[in-house]
């Protein structure tokens, strides 16, 4: 069991913003006096109608970069989304259902009214808009639901057509008994919702059509209720005026973002016209108004960034924090990402363009194409700003392929910034960019490490710490070096860590590394000297425990109780865990790592009743299901090693487990009693899986009486590439019960 999302002290990754969001901050006005046109972008890749996993990050941007309507971009579009329907079923078979809805729409949003869809037919396609389909039914969004069941009609057999129809019916059902119980400008604007919706994920003639029939109805509607109160004075419902209110807001915004979808500036303008609305449009929103005529008159770098301006402003939440426009912001962020791609197909070497359409890859399941994105922009402007943007937007980018579950796509990610990173490298930009290369190529190293992949995170984390020498790098470092059996290399790095700029700010990081010379330094068989740098971690931690951060001082506690653990102080060291669970209450994540520690201290001494007590709360605190196995093996395995009857908390979670492909699953299986030890090893496929296997085959062994195989098996977790496993720390503990005994604690030290 790894942590790859709440390792504190090991990475530095500044968050993406939203869709919506991330185009409010970024706009992609160019430079005054731009040209209307520069030249095109050189293309990485030839056009093929077949692209691979490796090739998708410059094949996304050679598909932005090709012209409208152009054979190129015909044969580009069906690779991308044919690859993109493989990366999204795949998303929904291994339960990620966000991550793949997120990737289905990234691929609908590539796509424009009358542009070829024969990406989206095959196998893999109705696998993906079927999944897709569904989710979004269970969430009750009918428009999208029906934009997903049209496309998967085109894309399933004859078979499915039947079942796909009833669906379509039933939505049109239950959507018109809905919409029949409001008053005529409620309802007319249900109808919009519903159609615009729809229209935001197919790219059809015909759902475009029937989603300006509805705006326009619902615009003319309000219009009309506004002029009756005027004239009589009389208030309407507050159901009718406030969606009156929105109509005359942005109606006129919502017709022009139907065609903007497309990046059809035309179309946009005069679906205005035709409905009677650019005199409202240029009242309620003037600067807009003069934005699209503007473009439409021509169509420059400058004009394009000029609406992206007025986009970004309409997908930004209102600073009174009202969201009754919430359903528009879905169509203003499509639009403005429509409108970001022609920004940076006019001139790729924008910054604010590249930056706007990277953010918004890794929101649409396009993640690691961040790089090739931002490539030519960060060439052209090879600034400290745009730099450090592009390196936070990859880790980001990184991070949320891991957590996600790819590895592979974070290793993607990374690859394709290695031609940026070399524009970084320039001797102009050293030391000015934050985070650095040094902390990108750290990251990558870290991912590898968690799984398993011990020589490349060794040579990605070395050249990091030659470039920059950083706390969190150096103890990962040592970790390795410790496990290959040089003991001496280890603290070297720990030495050096411990007066790093990053861990003279992080108390925790701090305890950490003291906490990992003390244990080196007994490995080494100097026990005596083994106290000292534990005793100045419990003093040091102890002093930091009343930090502002509710995150820092959770870890502290963490830390802290791991340390009192190695002077023998158990009830002290359980203080310390409790003060860290309440020290974030809200935070999923911090709780989990808690649990895992005070269910993994209980599992290591035989302690039932606190390891059970671990698993309640992790149930009261409805955390993720993959942690939940966990913490329900461990409960499971303690049960049978000590034969005590289970209270069948941890058959309940296993049971909550579906039976499918992923890991975990397998676990839970295991757990149950319907795999044996040999079986779940057989069924291991990365090394971080068999370094699981092995220890919970080595647990089960012992369990059955089998101490002599059980123990064999966890000196194979022990060696092996698992460094970052808790299930290594686990084995080593079980093999060395009197780890923690470096003698008593010191005298002069005060204990909360």
């Amino acid at each position: 069991m790894t942590w790859p999302a709440f390792r504190a002290y090991g990475r530095v990754v500044a968050r993406a913003p939203g869709l919506a969001l991330a185009l409010a901050v970024f706009g992609c006005a160019a430079a005054p006096g731009a040209k209307s046109r520069v030249a095109q972008g050189e293309r990485g890749t030839p056009a093929s109608a077949v692209v691979s996993d490796d090739g998708f990050a410059l094949a996304v941007r050679d598909l932005l970069l090709s012209e409208p309507g152009s054979a190129e971009r015909a044969t580009r579009l069906t690779a991308v989304e044919a690859r993109q329907m493989v990366r999204a079923a795949a998303r929904f078979k291994s339960r990620s259902g966000e991550r793949g809805l997120a990737a289905v729409t990234g691929g609908l949003y590539l796509v424009r009214v009358g542009d070829p869809v024969q990406g989206l037919r095959g196998p893999a396609a109705a696998d993906a808009l079927e999944a897709a389909s569904r989710d979004l039914a269970l969430r009750g969004d009918e428009g999208r639901s029906l934009a997903l069941y049209d496309l998967l009609f085109q894309a399933a057999g004859e078979a499915q057509r039947p079942a796909i129809s009833a669906h379509v019916r039933a939505i049109d059902d239950w959507t018109r008994d809905a919409i029949a119980t409001g008053g005529a400008v409620a309802s007319a604007g249900a109808r919009e919702r519903v159609a615009v919706r729809r229209r935001l994920l197919e790219p059809s003639a015909v759902a475009l059509s029937e989603a300006v029939r509805a705006a326009a109805e619902w615009l003319q509607r309000a219009v009309l209720l506004r002029d009756e109160f005027r004239k009589t004075r009389v208030q309407p419902s507050r159901e009718e005026g406030m969606e009156a209110w929105r109509a005359i807001d942005v109606g006129p915004v919502v017709l022009a973002s139907l065609y903007l979808r497309d990046a059809d500036f035309a179309g946009a303008l005069a679906a205005v016209d035709q409905a009677q609305a650019r005199e409202l449009l240029a009242a309620e929103h003037p600067q807009f108004a003069s934005a699209l005529e503007a473009i439409v008159e021509e169509r420059s770098v400058a004009r394009c960034g000029d609406l992206l301006t007025q986009l970004r402003a309409l997908t930004a939440h209102d600073a009174r924090g009202d969201d009754d426009l919430e359903d528009d912001r879905d169509l203003f962020g499509a639009a403005a990402f429509a409108v970001a791609g022609e920004c940076y197909r006019l001139d790729p070497t924008g910054p604010q363009a590249a930056v706007a359409l990277a953010v918004a890859a890794g929101e649409l399941g396009m993640a690691e194409a961040t790089g090739a994105l931002l490539l030519d922009a960060v060439r052209a402007h090879p600034e400290a700003g745009l730099a450090s943007e592009a390196i936070t937007l990859a880790l980001a980018a990184m991070a949320s392929e891991e957590e996600g579950g790819d590895p592979d796509a974070s290793r993607r990610a990374f690859q394709a910034m290695q031609p940026l990173l070399a524009v970084v490298g320039q001797k102009a930009l050293a030391g000015k960019v934050h985070p650095s290369a040094a902390r990108l190529r750290a990251a990558m190293g870290e991912i590898e490490l968690r799984e398993g992949r011990i020589d490349r995170a060794r040579a990605l984390l070395s050249q990091s710490a030659q470039e920059e020498r950083a706390g969190s790098v150096l103890l990962s470092l040592s970790r390795i070096e410790w496990r290959d059996g040089r003991p001496k290399a280890a603290l070297d790095h720990l030495r050096a860590a411990v007066t790093a700029d990053d861990a003279n700010r992080d108390p925790a990081l701090r305890g950490e590394i003291l906490l990992m010379i003390s244990d080196v330094t007994r490995d080494s068989g100097d026990a005596a000297a083994a106290r000292t740098p534990l005793t100045q971690a419990l003093k040091e931690l102890v002093t930091s425990r009343n930090v502002k951060s509710a995150d820092v001082r959770a870890r502290v506690e963490r830390v802290l109780a791991r340390v009192l653990d190695r002077f023998g102080a158990l009830q002290p060291a359980q203080r310390a865990l409790e003060r860290a669970y309440a020290a974030a209450p809200g935070d999923k994540h911090q709780a989990a790592q808690t649990i895992e520690i005070l269910i993994g201290r209980a599992f290591v001494r035989g302690d039932i009743v606190t390891a059970r007590e671990g698993l309640q709360r992790a149930l009261a605190a409805d955390l993720d299901g993959d942690d939940l196995v966990y913490f329900a093996l461990w409960v499971r395995l303690l049960e049978k090693q000590l034969h005590a009857p289970s209270d069948g908390s941890p058959d309940r979670v296993f049971a909550s487990t579906p039976e499918d492909s992923r890991w975990v699953a397998t676990l839970a299986r295991f757990g149950e009693g319907k795999l044996r030890g040999d079986e779940l090893v057989s069924r291991a496929a990365t090394p971080i899986q068999r370094y699981e296997a092995l220890f919970y085959s080595a647990m089960d062994r012992r369990a059955a009486g089998d101490k002599k195989g059980g123990d064999e098996l966890l000196r194979q977790v022990v060696a092996g590439t698992g460094v970052e496993l808790s299930e290594v720390m686990l084995a080593r503990d079980m093999l060395d019960p009197s780890h923690a005994q470096v003698g008593g604690l010191p005298p002069d030290v005060v204990l909360p």
